[in-house]
């Protein structure tokens, strides 16, 4: 039996080795591709959470001298009340 001018023992060598190279470029496909990028990825989101930790942080710093500033305000314009006697605006 023949299909297209090739037997079927033919074929089924054609598709072994068709089958044979296909997973050959898939692996060296993830190794040369898939891998690295995985890992830049990965390391890309520890340096994103890293961020998102750090900008917590600064967020948390900003607010408290935010009230410290305040804080100072409300006694600058105290001290410049009692020594000036008053500001006029």
């Amino acid at each position: 039996m023949t299909i297209i001018g090739l037997t079927l023992q033919e074929w089924a060598s054609l598709l072994g080795i068709l089958g044979i190279l296909f997973g050959g470029v898939s692996v060296l496909f993830k190794g040369i591709i898939i891998n690295p990028l995985s890992n830049a990825i990965e390391n890309l989101q520890k340096s994103i959470d890293e961020f998102r930790e750090q900008m917590k942080e600064g967020d948390e710093d900003r607010k408290d001298i935010h009230q410290r500033i305040n804080v100072l305000d409300k006694r600058v314009h105290g001290l410049e009340i009692s020594v000036k006697g008053g500001m006029k605006k």
